[in-house]
């Protein structure tokens, strides 16, 4: 539950999105490719309206090359721009996948290139009112990308780390702070568009968690609650979440046949009745390197066991410890470890055999 959760947290947070520190530059009526340089001191401009959807058919822009970055060459750009027959521009969850396409070469080109590169592509494929639209609404983005940063240095503290009523607590907060920087940064139709699908799948995970945490429910009356929770999702994502039910119950039952002593043969034999050989092949590549994992952890914790059955002092048993997750860890899973270290500190201790 532990791990899950904070996973969980990780994914709400992270949908906060990029560092990016800058000042959006007055948008009337800016060329496409020029961009104002950091730090530039100008006004804010009001975001423009932007309608969430025409009565007409909207027009799908046409598809035009992106401005060179290093990092996106060879890629296609993703998401889509389309306007409605008064050429306003339609606002729709692929609308911020076409921000986040050239948004994710700042690391790599910098906040200049990547602006430039996604107004020079925009411009190639939307006229006005609906290139002011997106600016506009770009800066909103990018606003709210900078603002939403707080949330993503704030990790768990130690009670929440292995508590799950306060990994909860954690997870409710940060779910709506972000839905409260959204609501600040956007109009209603925007946040709709551009977060409605994610906002309704975070609430319907937070909902199933605090479930889960119910001692007052047997297994039938949970199972009922949790199905009256996925109905309220919109139609998409009650499939994508069935799909995903069933994967990991698929995943389950072959974790299983390990448990049972089956051999790789079996077990390969069971996943290629839903996977094909590519998947297949990756998901025994996945279930051999968490066996090891948990093989080398167990050994770990044996290890330990015998060290502080050694009399040493808090200090001097720490040092030993963090040695030991050294020695047999590499830097990436000793958060794990740590993590893993923290639960098995407040599970009840076995009294000793007489």
């Amino acid at each position: 539950m532990s791990r899950s959760l904070s996973l969980c947290l990780a994914a709400a947070l992270l949908a906060g999105g990029l560092t990016l520190y800058w000042r959006w530059p007055a948008a009337e009526a800016v060329p496409s490719a020029f961009v104002a340089p950091v730090g530039a001191s100008v006004e804010q401009p009001a975001p423009a309206s932007v309608p969430r959807a025409a009565a007409a058919t909207p027009t799908a822009t046409p598809q035009a090359p992106a401005a060179p970055l290093p990092s996106l060459a060879g890629t296609e750009v993703d998401g889509r721009l389309q306007t409605d027959a008064a050429g306003n521009l339609v606002l729709e969850l692929a609308l911020r996948d076409y921000f986040d396409y050239f948004l994710s070469a700042v690391d790599h080109s910098g906040l200049d290139a990547s602006i430039a590169a996604l107004l020079a592509d925009a411009g190639a494929r939307l006229q006005e009112p609906a290139l002011g639209q997106l600016t506009n609404l770009l800066g909103d983005y990018l606003d709210y990308k900078r603002a939403s940063l707080a949330l993503l240095q704030q990790p768990l503290n130690a009670r929440q780390q292995v508590d799950p009523q306060a990994q909860l607590q954690a997870l409710q907060q940060a779910f709506e702070r972000l839905d409260a920087l959204r609501r600040t940064h956007f109009s209603a139709a925007a946040q709709e568009a551009l977060f409605g699908a994610e906002q309704a799948y975070a609430r319907y995970t937070l909902d199933s968690l605090a479930l889960q945490q119910r001692d007052d429910l047997g297994e039938a009356q949970r199972a009922q609650l949790h199905e009256q929770l996925r109905q309220q999702l919109p139609e998409a994502l009650r499939a994508s979440e069935l799909r995903q039910q069933q994967a990991q119950a698929q995943l389950a039952r072959s974790e299983q046949l390990w448990r049972d002593g089956a051999d790789e043969q079996q077990v390969r034999e069971f996943l290629a009745m839903t996977y094909d050989p590519p998947t297949v092949q990756r998901l025994l590549a996945e279930q051999r390197r968490e066996r090891d994992w948990q093989q080398r952890y167990q050994a770990y914790r044996a290890e330990l066991a015998g060290l502080q059955g050694q009399g040493l002092s808090a200090a001097d048993g720490a040092q030993a410890q963090q040695r030991l997750r050294e020695r047999l860890f590499a830097s990436e899973d000793r958060h794990r470890v740590e993590t893993y270290d923290a639960i098995a500190a407040k599970q009840p201790q076995t009294p000793p055999q007489p």
